[in-house]
């Protein structure tokens, strides 16, 4: 008989955690509903996505709504404050033990506040990607995990 921490890990085979820092995506603390489907465009474009694989956004409390309506079917988590939807994003993947049912994390933020989830991720046998906009990248998170996506969102045409 498997214990329940087996029957976990099997779990894992194949799924992913994507933990997004939606601001940090769109390059804004109070992002559109059209800016978030933007920039979700451009993010599964270059990131493959799985039938199991499950999404974590956090956000500060003024932009719930927006990004709510733009994403249905998340996790969506909403703190505020100085890096508070940062910290809501950490918490739960520590708390919720994502190592244990996840084979690979995907953080969407190019925030060097992320460095330690990657590196932690990782040392629980995760494979780490960093998916952010070129511009928005930090070394520190750049240097912490061995893969990263970079994306750069269209320039809105004039009508």
């Amino acid at each position: 008989m498997s214990t329940p921490i087996t029957r976990l890990r099997s779990l894992r085979r194949g799924r992913a955690i994507h933990l997004l820092d939606i601001e940090n995506l769109t390059g804004s603390p109070l992002p559109t509903t059209h800016d978030v489907r933007r920039v979700m465009s451009a993010y599964q474009r270059r990131v493959p996505v799985g039938p199991l694989d499950q999404f974590i956004v956090a956000v500060n409390h003024n932009a719930l709504v927006s990004v709510g309506i733009a994403l249905r079917g998340v996790q969506l988590l909403a703190r505020s404050g100085p890096d508070g939807a940062d910290h809501a994003l950490d918490e739960a993947a520590r708390t919720t033990r994502v190592d244990l049912r996840f084979e690979r994390a995907v953080i969407g933020s190019g925030d060097g506040y992320f460095a330690d989830l990657a590196l932690w991720l990782a040392g629980c046998g995760l494979h780490v990607t960093v998916v952010s906009q070129r511009t928005c990248l930090s070394w520190r998170l750049y240097t912490a995990v061995p893969d990263t996506v970079t994306f750069e969102l269209p320039v809105p045409q004039a009508a």
